[in-house]
């Protein structure tokens, strides 16, 4: 008969498998680019019309162009969201912000220069009666 080897003890120890290190980088999470099927679109909970601002820019300003189309579409986005539209009378809200915005910007330049050319006249109107030009 062959001779056997003499057993070896076994031990808890030596039942666990070690792993094996691994110096690689785990990759990142990759971010959702998809929306899921029952994904819910939110909307804001106040959408604002611009009415005053569009009402006193009407009034007040000389670049009256601007004023009056977000006048006219403040209307609409009253209509939108009384008809449940949120999304359009929020996209058309921001439009007439940018609009009203521009507007205010070429107003308050249109009245400096109006105020500066009138303090010029009014200047040179009192410099000619004296006769110091």
């Amino acid at each position: 008969m062959p001779e056997r080897d003499a057993p070896f003890e076994l031990s808890a120890k030596n039942l666990q498998v070690k792993k094996a290190v691994s110096h690689k980088k785990k990759n990142p999470l990759r971010i959702q680019t998809t929306k899921p099927k029952n994904s819910v679109k939110l909307r804001p909970t106040k959408i604002p019309d611009h009415f005053t601002w569009a009402l006193v820019l009407t009034i007040f300003c000389f670049f009256v162009i601007g004023p009056c189309w977000a006048l006219y579409k403040t209307f609409e986005v009253r209509r939108m969201i009384a008809s449940k539209d949120f999304d359009g009378a929020h996209r058309l809200s921001t439009r007439i912000s940018s609009t009203l915005l521009i507007s205010t910007i070429i107003g308050v330049f249109a009245w400096v220069c109006f105020l500066f050319a009138s303090a010029g006249i009014l200047i040179t109107g009192v410099l000619l009666k004296n006769k110091f030009i």
